[in-house]
């Protein structure tokens, strides 16, 4: 038949072609190669397929995804690795007009209904979406906006197509949470029925605007849900042809084990961000360029060594049909998986450390708890301090207390700070707009308040406390409590320093008892809807006995935090047999309540544990730390606001970025300064009155009638401070005997570089950088001046000490290796900086180094009952005079041969004693661990540097 057509084609044109009108026929020649084309039944155009169904085929190229390497303790013991998981999508482009023609519905109903469906398989399977809308529905069917400021400025912008702020209505700019969401459920947006309850109608709509916002990319498909259960994939699968637009794909999801002991150094995964998306594929190739949807190192380790880890992508073409379902492969390039990471770190000694360091903080806090209301000794910690914690610090949810479910002991505790928040509002305006009252004749409560009111308004943008005239003798009688809060802060108003524009207000002109009113006006209309004023009032509710201990107790049984069905100690306290006080000294000391969860001081620390040899790191703690795994893949938005709450900064590794004063601790460089420099030699001896009267104003030793005459490794033992006055003193002084501060301060920065403490120590994650003393030589030499440096930094300098003048850049990384076991890297171990002292010179500043352990440490301390001896020196530094004193010891063991170095810091740790004290805990583990079961560890240990 196809033959018999073409002929007559063919014989119509030659007949055509003889007389003058070819080009009309031309026209019929295009007919027939339609016709052609029908009967033949196939052609590509564009990478289009059009078979006799007319069925549509797209040509498509997919990336797959390299699986990311594995990452290894030193013993080979997995750490981080890949779990394949079901994460469900829907396609943002899928034509479902047809479908919704055949159920006579819109295709924003079927839409709607697909997603309700699955929605339904989800729960039903224990499975949840990961997308949610920024409107939550709380227990009395009101919606509320989960988000505020830009963000929530970002969501109306997106919600009313709107291209930037200026561009919204008024009405749009201050749309309720409830009129939001009524919009975008009607016909204008999603249009959903009212056949959905409000609350799934909020769950239908956080699916589709997660989509809409994808809607102008083609085959753009949207993750809805992750690591969903067997039985929802088996589901939803089976009911692909009604759920269209679903799909169910099998994905590599990164998991981490012993989480909490390693997330500041591994770090975590997550999805690019624009600004990363464009900073890595400015290095790579085309081929291996990242799209939108990769995952990409965060922090630590993942982030350092994302190039590493990542691996090469492979590729697929493919044939899709309209909903993007695969209908052939055409072309295959495999993946390459990541290189795997094998660690200079122990699991096990990190995991000794961390709870030992948790084991200490705890002993602090109970060595100093007191049974007492208040105490003006910044060293102690009243019972009422702990109290106040678990609501300062998110413990003890307020919110919860007024919860539909919530216990007969939660509903009096919030009825009574519902009436006592109102008297204290009620009292604040009569102090703030009728009294006036001077501060000197407020109670310490409202004075605190008064403080609040200009912290809000401070961190709020309306008050510069930095353009504030500090040398006004407004300024000074505020401070002094001379003068009320109104009276400040029209002072304030007067000279500028008070901005209200941010405030909406009914006027644009103001005078400033005016704008003073405003002020008021604002402040009390914040605090009825502040968290951190809540807490405050609980605070004094639990001071003046409002809220007792045994309530707040109870609360803790109530909220979950402690459970009274498996609590032996829960009978003792309901009888009596525990009182409150003996109660919380129990949980403590058992770590059933945590230093973490207190945040009081001190509720963190840092360990680091090196090899002197080679500068590889084989223990590096942050405490407190946090979870990775709840972080990676997909954050869970719970756990992150949690932990972001914490005032105990969980996420911060302290062990890399918390710089404080070395203190005494820096007495060792100051001893290799001097002898190198020859200022003092070997057998130097230097007399110590107490106060080095050389400078003024004068310095004073810690050991105020002075420690008399002394050698160099005696002055270190002791950690005289007159000695090393002495010795700064002299490094600064000129030729002709003249003090000149700036070349002991030069002098102080080279041995400081020597020593690599005026650089990062080269661990291959985030740390802060160092800062050496730029002033004071005096002061400087003994770790005071401006000196500010990280735990790992201190221990790099203690490791040149053990090693005797090998400076190397630290190193977490042992090896590397590829996918089919290669060594692609291997850590060198060269030493950076070399320190040239003389054997003799080295023994005496070691040799003081052990007598501070052997002779100025107490016997009977762990550190000197175990099977090691060790060398070390203990710090002190004071960075607020309100709190107590960071605690430092940096060490070496064994002291003849030296096979690694302990460094231990705990900012607000009291005494230096507690910082040796845990060191002396990771020794023992080490060397003698026998010794472990005997710990008599005291959180007291008075020691003077």
């Amino acid at each position: 038949m196809i033959r018999d057509i073409l002929e007559i084609i063919k014989d119509f044109i030659v007949e055509k072609l003889k007389s003058r009108i070819f080009y009309v026929t031309l026209f019929f020649l295009c007919l027939s190669g339609v016709l052609v084309y029908r009967l033949f039944n196939l052609q590509i155009i564009n990478g289009e397929k059009y078979q006799s169904s007319f069925q549509y085929k797209s040509l498509k190229t997919v990336s797959v995804k390299a699986t990311r390497g594995k990452i290894f303790d030193c013993n080979g013991k997995l750490l981080a690795y890949n779990e394949s998981s079901y994460n469900l999508s829907f396609t943002s482009n899928a034509d479902l007009t047809e479908a919704a023609d055949k159920k006579n519905m819109s295709v924003n109903e079927l839409r709607n209904e697909i997603v309700y469906k699955t929605i339904l398989i989800l729960e039903q399977n224990g499975d949840s979406l990961s997308v949610e809308l920024p409107i939550k529905l709380d227990a009395n069917g009101n919606m509320k906006f989960t988000i505020s400021g830009s963000q929530l400025n970002t969501f109306y912008m997106n919600v009313y197509g709107a291209s930037s702020v200026d561009a919204l209505t008024d009405a749009q700019k201050n749309a309720t949470a409830r009129e939001v969401f009524d919009y975008m459920r009607s016909d204008e947006l999603f249009n959903i029925s009212g056949d959905y309850s409000d609350a799934y109608v909020l769950k239908i709509l956080a699916v589709r605007y997660e989509v809409w916002l994808n809607r102008y990319q083609q085959y753009m498909t949207v993750d809805i849900a992750n690591n969903i259960s067997q039985q929802s994939y088996a589901a939803i699968t089976e009911n692909m042809d009604t759920l269209l637009g679903m799909d169910v794909s099998i994905e590599s999801n990164r998991v981490y084990n012993d989480a909490i002991y390693f997330s500041h150094i591994i770090g975590y995964i997550g999805n690019i961000s624009n600004e990363e998306l464009e900073e890595y594929n400015a290095k790579l190739d085309e081929d291996q360029q990242y799209d939108s949807n990769d995952m990409v190192g965060k922090l630590g380790l993942e982030q350092s060594y994302e190039d590493q880890l990542r691996g090469v992508d492979g590729s697929q073409k493919m044939y899709v049909d309209n909903m993007g379902k695969v209908l052939e492969i055409i072309e295959k390039t495999d993946s390459v998986a990541g290189n795997d990471i094998y660690l200079t770190l122990d699991s096990d000694l990190q995991k000794y450390c961390y709870n030992a360091l948790e084991k200490e903080l705890s002993y602090i806090l109970l060595a100093n708890l007191k049974n007492v209301t208040t105490s003006k000794e910044k060293e102690d910690i009243p019972i009422t301090d702990v109290y106040s914690a678990f609501f300062d610090n998110n413990i003890i949810d307020i919110k919860a207390l007024n919860a539909a479910n919530a216990t007969d002991n939660e509903k009096n505790v919030y009825n009574t700070f519902v009436s006592s928040k109102q008297y204290t509002l009620n009292a604040l305006s009569d102090i703030l707009k009728s009294s006036h009252t001077e501060l000197y004749n407020l109670s310490d409560q409202y004075k605190d308040y008064m403080e609040f009111i200009c912290e809000t308004l401070s961190s709020n943008g309306i008050y510069d406390s930095s353009a504030v005239d500090k040398d006004s003798d407004t300024y000074n009688n505020y401070v002094n409590d001379k003068i009320s809060l109104y009276e400040y802060l029209k002072y304030c108003i007067s000279q500028g320093v008070i901005d209200i524009t941010g405030i909406q207000t009914s006027s644009d002109y103001y005078d400033t008892d005016e704008i003073y009113n405003v002020i008021v006006d604002y402040v009390l209309k914040e605090f009825e809807d502040d968290s951190d004023f809540d807490k405050r009032v609980f605070k004094y509710m639990i001071l003046s006995g409002e809220i007792t201990g045994s309530q707040v107790i109870y609360l803790l049984y109530d909220q979950g935090i402690l459970n009274s069905t498996t609590d032996e100690d829960y009978e003792e306290f309901t009888s009596g047999v525990l009182s409150n006080f003996e109660f919380i000294y129990r949980k403590i000391k058992k770590l059933e309540i945590t230093p973490a969860m207190l945040a009081l001081d001190p509720c963190s620390g840092s360990i680091v544990v090196v090899d002197p040899a080679t500068g590889t790191v084989r223990a590096m703690v942050s405490y407190p730390s946090y979870d990775n795994n709840k972080l990676t893949n997909v954050i869970d938005p719970d756990y992150y606001a949690k932990i972001t709450e914490d005032k105990t900064t969980p996420m911060y590794n302290r062990a890399t970025m918390q710089r404080t004063a070395p203190g005494s601790t820096y007495k060792m460089l100051i001893a290799a300064a001097g002898l190198q420099e020859g200022v003092i030699d070997v057998g130097s001896v230097i007399t110590d009155y107490g106060t080095f009267s050389k400078v003024v104003p004068s310095p004073a030793c810690w050991l105020r009638s002075g420690h008399g005459t002394l050698g160099l490794a005696d002055a270190i033992e002791v950690s005289c401070n007159g000695f090393f006055y002495e010795v700064g003193y002299r490094l600064a002084t000129d030729s002709k005997g003249v003090y000149q501060d700036a070349q002991g301060i030069d002098k102080i920065q080279k041995y400081a570089s020597l020593f690599g403490l005026d650089q990062k120590s080269g661990v291959e994650i985030e740390e802060m950088d160092p800062h050496v003393s730029d002033t004071d030589a005096v002061r400087s030499s003994i770790g005071q001046g401006t000196n500010n440096y990280a735990p790992v930094q201190l221990a790099r300098y203690v490791t040149t000490i053990a090693n005797e003048g090998n400076c190397y850049d630290l190193t977490l990384v042992n090896e590397i290796k590829n996918i089919d076991g290669r060594t692609v890297y291997k850590s060198d171990n060269v030493p950076k900086n070399t320190v040239d002292l003389t054997d003799s010179q080295w023994a005496v500043i070691k040799q003081g180094m052990r007598q501070m352990v052997s002779d100025h440490t107490s016997p009977s301390a762990l550190i000197n009952q175990i099977n090691v001896n060790v060398a070390g020196k203990t710090g002190t530094a004071e960075e607020d005079t309100t709190r107590p004193d960071h605690a430092l010891f940096v060490s070496f063991a064994p002291y003849e041969n030296p096979e690694v170095s302990v460094t231990c810091v705990i900012p607000h740790g009291y005494t230096s004693g507690n910082a040796e004290e845990l060191a002396g805990m990771v020794y023992a583990y080490m060397y003698d661990p026998d010794k472990l079961d005997t710990l008599d560890i005291t959180g007291n240990n008075q020691m003077s540097d």
